[in-house]
């Protein structure tokens, strides 16, 4: 008779819990996280907007949208204003992608241009995008630091 044979049903150990096997697996499993993270996508589908908005000569404009790309319809013409629209509609989108992943490099830079659009819009007194940009951003720091307290607890970077 072996070892084996000799064992209980209740002898043995049942298996340890599994934690997640990267940050990005983490991430995903956070209450609350891939809706902050999102909100990176929700700034450029609305810079997307108005700039096809601005480009129509509308006077419609979606206060999550950006500053950076209002002074740009405003300032250039309407081809190089449109490349400033792609590079930042291209960029938030990406922002997005990576921070859903758990980049904390994708939050810090998202983040920071989206602070710095809300200043623009405070130099121009425009309060109401402010109000959303810093909800958003509430947003987005909330799930940074969930993720940050997650990643910590089980030993991930």
């Amino acid at each position: 008779m072996t070892d084996s044979t000799l064992a209980t049903p209740d002898a043995v150990a049942a298996p340890a819990p599994r934690g997640p096997a990267s940050v990005a697996e983490l991430a995903q499993q956070l209450p609350g996280f891939v809706q902050g993270a999102r909100w990176f996508w929700w700034i450029a589908g609305f810079t997307a907007i108005n700039a096809a908005l601005n480009l129509s000569h509308s006077n419609v404009n979606f206060v999550v949208g950006l500053a950076f790309t209002l002074l740009a319809h405003a300032g250039l013409a309407p081809g190089a204003a449109l490349v400033v629209d792609a590079l930042f509609v291209g960029f938030f989108f990406l922002a997005g992608l990576h921070a859903q992943k758990g980049r904390t490099w994708a939050f810090a830079l998202g983040a920071a241009a989206y602070a710095i659009d809300a200043l623009i819009y405070m130099k121009f007194a425009d309060w109401l995008p402010v109000a959303i940009h810093a909800f958003a951003l509430f947003y987005i720091g909330k799930a940074f630091m969930n993720l940050q307290a997650a990643k910590k607890a089980f030993g991930l970077r």
